[in-house]
């Protein structure tokens, strides 16, 4: 953790993408699990990835040992439960348990990410919501449809308690409007290096008005370029970096 903390990390993605919503609902992280004594919880097994966790790094951990020093991400599917438990004050139902567990000041939370990865996939699909504390987020679970009802019915209810808080869509809002409200969006790409070197200049033509783009996932891959380790693949990152430092003002500084 302190080697984790060293690096000064701009936000801490916590438990992650496809983790937390797993392949099937019963091995989705639940953030309820995670908090408590270790010794009583019961941990959970991570499907899309293959093992079992104790899930000992649970959210309070991560709330106490990331935001107190800098930022945080997670998921959970009691959305508005889990923001009572990060920003609640010490009297209310879940700001009390935190309060419990040594930390009666509340966290600072202001971006709560619906999706990942879960835009345009036909039948049902865990809809996913992470939540950025400073600049960081957290992460639930939920079923997800072609259409945005799902994500309206988390976005409305989030916003109806508070409103302050920011909205991250998982829908691509670079090459067209979206279909839904939100404050940001999330943009992830894995590829070649070759493609990914091409996406120098991705989001050059992208409108300034509407939501501002965050990139929170972004990796050459492929058996040649990325397990090797290759120069060719570094120097692709590199570019597409460059891209976006250059267009920051579309991109949103999380």
């Amino acid at each position: 953790m302190a080697m984790l903390l060293d690096l000064k990390p701009q936000f801490v993605r916590f438990p992650g993408g496809c983790y937390v919503e797993g392949e099937w609902m019963r091995n989705a992280f639940h953030w309820k699990d995670t908090i408590g004594p270790w010794e009583e919880r019961p941990g959970h097994f991570g499907d899309v990835w293959g093992y079992w966790t104790d899930d000992g790094l649970g959210y309070l951990e991560l709330l106490q040992k990331i935001l107190m020093r800098h930022q945080y991400g997670l998921l959970t599917l009691d959305v508005l439960d889990s923001i009572e438990f990060a920003r609640g004050n010490s009297t209310s139902k879940w700001g009390s348990v935190r309060a419990a567990m040594g930390h009666p000041e509340p966290f600072q939370l202001n971006h709560v990410a619906l999706g990942n990865e879960d835009c345009g996939l036909s039948n049902q699909h865990q809809l996913s919501c992470r939540l950025y504390i400073y600049t960081a987020y957290l992460l639930m679970s939920h079923k997800f449809a072609t259409k945005v009802g799902n994500y309206l019915k988390f976005y409305y209810a989030i916003k109806d308690a508070y409103p302050d808080i920011k909205i991250i869509s998982n829908c691509d809002g670079s090459s067209g409007k979206l279909d839904h409200p939100a404050d940001l969006y999330d943009f992830h790409i894995y590829a070649s290096a070759s493609t990914i070197f091409s996406m120098a200049h991705k989001f050059d033509d992208t409108s300034r008005d509407g939501p501002k783009v965050f990139v929170s996932e972004y990796a050459v891959h492929g058996q040649r370029d990325a397990r090797e380790g290759t120069f060719l693949a570094a120097l692709a990152e590199a570019g597409f970096l460059i891209g976006l430092e250059r267009n920051r003002a579309t991109l949103d500084p999380l």
